[in-house]
């Protein structure tokens, strides 16, 4: 009886975890597919390295200098590889590729939005179906919302900083601005950020908290997987009743959506041309409307994707524009000839006109979402049936391969030497700025590229000019610069801190 003693199965069971251990880390490193391309030896074995990069946010800079120790491919967890060559893309990012587990499902509820739908059969039919609600004729209707939201931005800024002289952070107003932006087209109203000139709830600070886990649940799967199946797991999901910036978010949803169905019970919509309108308004192939926990789904996507990140392109252009005087000297020249020869319209140019008769503008916009892509994210795909080659390696069907934006904006092969460097004039090459799009992950990329890009755009083009045009800011803390922070794989600054000036009016 000695030999089933308690102490013996706790050495049996401690043997058999070791034996465990021993043998994964044998196995990926030496017989697995993927043993054959290079990395460290941590993220060949185990999870918890690229977790580690995650949490200490230097992931970015990790990649950049183990390609330029390895080449193009880097080995980054036991099961995915890291791919730097921007013209590998459209292998990568196939229409036939489906997601990994790393988009974990059911964290903002039962039902999927399409960025987190892992098969590509079921997002192409999703797709389809929410395609006509962001189709840029839908959009461009919207372009009056945009307006108003820009112009009472623009006033709050006047009121309480150009006239009163005091200084002030533009790293959350320009988010505030995003944010009522993309309430306002998705809902009908806006969260209320610009007329408070606060963070409403604490919306944006829960979202920023809420990065890190959520970057560390991608990356440790299975074991994510195996969490939400316990107790535990109702921390992991969002729902309104949750004291969070999303569980807040979800509650603005809930009421908005709930009054616009009264609203239409009661024929007092007067027309109203929002994403929810046409969600609701919109049928599937059967000509039935859609589940409304999938329209709930959607509705709160564009809040996490469509309001955050469109605040770091702007503060991004901000930061970049204003440490280059050459580069902010030859913008406003063009904004201001535009002004006097009457090709911008007035109070406020219209998305099309700053997109013909303002290049160089449209180039500083482009330059800074290139260097400072919003999501600096790894976006893995399955290798497809039958396998990929990568440079001349197999990699077998279903492994995780990945591109990085940060990473693929800087290849040098497609943008030069000058790769790190911001200068908008290259993207006003009209043969090579085609390859700049073809190659860009600023919106994702292929199949799956955000819907929302066009809101996005209209919104860069339009009120970082609306802005420039009507103040001079000035940047005060030049020595100390904005701090660029990437959470979770999603970037955003802080301490941008700025005194404006009021612009003359161009004669």
């Amino acid at each position: 009886m000695a030999l089933f003693s308690l102490g013996n199965f706790a050495l049996l069971i401690a043997g058999y975890i070791v034996f465990k251990v021993v043998y994964q880390v044998v196995y990926y490193r030496f017989f697995h597919p993927l043993a054959k391309f290079p990395g460290p030896f941590l993220a060949s074995v185990t999870r918890l390295w690229i977790t580690y990069h995650n949490v200490k946010e230097d992931e970015c800079h990790t990649f950049q200098e183990l390609h330029k120790k390895h080449g193009p491919v880097i080995r980054v967890t036991p099961t995915m590889l890291l791919v730097s060559d921007a013209t590998k893309l459209p292998e990568i990012y196939n229409r036939q590729a489906n997601k990994s587990q790393h988009y974990i499902t059911g964290s903002f509820g039962k039902t999927e939005s399409l960025f987190n739908m892992q098969d590509t059969k079921t997002h192409a039919h999703f797709r389809k179906i929410a395609a006509a609600p962001y189709s840029f004729s839908n959009i461009k209707k919207m372009e009056p919302l945009i307006d108003m939201r820009i112009g009472e931005w623009i006033m709050k800024l006047d009121t309480n900083f150009a006239k009163t002289g005091a200084k002030f952070d533009f790293a959350p107003w320009a988010v505030y601005m995003a944010y009522d932006i993309i309430s306002e087209v998705g809902f009908g109203a806006p969260f209320g950020f610009i007329e408070q000139g606060k963070d409403v709830e604490g919306l944006i600070q829960g979202f920023h908290d809420g990065l890190v886990p959520f970057g560390i649940m991608a990356r440790l799967y299975p074991f994510t997987n195996w969490v939400k199946s316990t107790w535990m797991g109702r921390y992991l999901v969002a729902s309104p009743e949750q004291d969070s910036g999303i569980g807040t978010l979800m509650r603005f949803r809930d009421k908005l959506i709930a009054q616009r169905f009264k609203d239409i019970e009661a024929g007092t919509t007067g027309g109203r041309i929002d994403l929810l309108q046409t969600f609701i308004e919109a049928r599937d192939e059967k000509g039935e409307p859609l589940d409304l926990d999938y329209i709930k789904a959607e509705i709160l996507l564009v809040l996490l994707a469509g309001a955050d990140t469109t605040g770091t392109a702007f503060q991004a252009l901000m930061l970049h524009i204003m440490s280059n005087p050459s580069v902010y000297d030859r913008m406003m020249a063009e904004i201001d000839e535009g002004n006097r020869s009457g090709k911008l319209s007035s109070p406020m140019p219209q998305y099309d006109e700053v997109m013909t008769h303002c290049p160089y503008y449209v180039a500083c916009v482009r330059e800074s979402m290139r260097l400072n892509p919003s999501a600096p994210n790894i976006f893995p795909r399955l290798a497809p049936k039958g396998g990929l080659e990568l440079f001349g390696k197999f990699v077998p069907e279903g492994s995780e391969v990945t591109c990085n934006p940060w990473l693929v904006h800087r290849d040098q092969a497609i943008y030069g030497e000058d790769a790190e460097e911001f200068r908008p004039e290259r993207w006003l090459d009209a043969e090579k700025s085609r390859d700049y799009a073809k190659y860009n992950m600023g919106f994702g990329y292929g199949a799956r590229v955000c819907l929302g890009q066009d809101i996005a755009r209209m919104e860069l083009y339009k009120a970082p000019l609306q802005f420039f045009q009507t103040f001079k800011p000035d940047i005060l803390n030049r020595e100390a610069p904005a701090k660029y922070l990437v959470k979770g794989g999603v970037s955003y600054f802080e301490d941008m801190w700025v005194k404006l000036e009021r612009r003359a009016a161009v004669v």
